[in-house]
C-alpha cells in the first residue's frame, strides 16, 4: 500500500505530460493554420489586385493600373511573379525601361520556368540597345515552349538585324510572316531588311504588302521610296515622299526625305549609302 501513492504521482505526471503534449500540438496546429491563412489571404489580395491592375490597364487608365500593382506587390513581396511581370508590362508602356528590366527579372527569380517574361525582358533589352541580351532571353522563351507567338520571333529577327547578322533576321522575320501572313510588322522587317541586303525587288514586295494592310504606316513610304528610287523608278518614289512629308514625322526625318527628294528631283544619282 505505501507504492500507492507513487503510482498515483506518476499516474498523474502522467496526465500533465499528455495534456502538455496536446496542448503544444493544438498551438502548433494554430499558429500554422493562422500561418495558412494569412499566405491565402496575401495570396488573394495579389490575385485581387493583379486582376484590378489589368483591367485600369485595359482601360488605358497606366497610373492606376500601376497603382494596383503597387498594392499587389506589397501584399506578398516575395512571392508575386505575375504582378512584377504585369507592372513590368505598364513600365514599358511608359518607357520606363530600367524600372521594367528590375521587374522582369524579380519576376524570374521568384518563377524561373516563365517564357512570358523572358519574352518581355528581351523587348525592354531591344529598348535599351542590347540585342545580345534579347536573343539570349528568347532563346530560352522559345526552349521553353513559346513557339506559337509571332513577336517572339519579329524581336528575335529586329535583335539579329541590329546585330548585322541578317540571315538569321530573315530567318525569324519569315518565321513571324508563317505565324501571322498579315503581320504589317513582318512585311514591314522583312522590306526593311531586303533594302538594307541590296535586293530590292523583295524589299518592294513587302512594302507595298506592309501598306496594303496599313496606309497611314509613314515609315513604309520612305523605305519604299527608297527602293523605288533604286530600281529607278523615280517618278513613284517621288510621289512616295511627297506622301510621306505629309504625315507626321520628326523634324529629322522630314529633312531626311527633304534631301533625298531633291536629289531624284534634280537627276542626281543616288549616294552609294541610299
Amino acid at each position: 500500500m505505501r507504492r500507492k501513492p507513487l503510482v498515483i504521482l506518476l499516474t498523474i505526471l502522467s496526465g500533465v505530460l499528455i495534456l502538455g503534449s496536446l496542448v503544444f500540438l493544438f498551438w502548433s496546429y494554430q499558429r500554422a493554420k493562422t500561418a495558412t491563412d494569412t499566405r491565402s489571404q496575401r495570396a488573394q489580395i495579389v490575385q485581387d489586385f493583379v486582376q484590378l491592375g489589368l483591367e485600369r490597364s485595359q482601360a488605358g487608365d497606366l497610373y492606376a493600373a500601376l497603382e494596383a500593382f503597387n498594392v499587389a506587390i506589397a501584399a506578398s513581396p516575395d512571392d508575386a511573379p505575375q504582378a512584377y511581370y504585369y507592372r513590368a508590362l505598364v513600365y514599358t508602356q511608359m518607357e520606363r525601361f530600367e524600372e521594367a528590366l528590375q521587374d522582369l527579372t524579380t519576376a524570374l527569380e521568384q518563377q524561373p520556368h516563365f517564357p512570358q517574361a523572358y519574352a518581355a525582358r528581351a523587348s525592354v533589352y531591344l529598348s535599351l540597345d542590347r540585342p545580345a541580351s534579347a536573343v539570349e532571353d528568347l532563346n530560352t522563351a522559345i526552349q521553353m515552349g513559346l513557339t506559337d507567338d509571332a513577336r517572339v520571333y519579329l524581336n528575335r529577327g529586329l535583335a539579329y538585324f541590329q546585330l548585322d547578322m541578317y540571315d538569321l533576321a530573315e530567318k525569324d522575320f519569315l518565321k513571324a510572316l508563317s505565324l501571322a501572313p498579315d503581320s504589317v510588322a513582318a512585311h514591314f522587317n522583312l522590306g526593311t531588311l531586303y533594302l538594307k541586303m541590296g535586293d530590292n525587288d523583295k524589299a518592294l514586295e513587302h512594302l507595298d504588302k506592309t501598306l496594303q494592310l496599313d496606309p497611314n504606316f509613314a515609315a513604309a513610304y520612305f523605305n519604299r521610296a527608297m527602293a523605288l528610287a533604286h530600281l529607278d523608278r523615280r517618278e513613284e518614289a517621288i510621289q512616295d515622299l511627297e506622301r510621306f512629308l505629309l504625315m507626321p514625322i520628326t523634324y529629322n526625318a522630314q529633312l531626311q526625305a527633304q534631301a533625298l527628294l531633291e536629289r531624284l528631283r534634280s537627276g542626281k544619282p543616288l549616294e552609294p549609302t541610299e
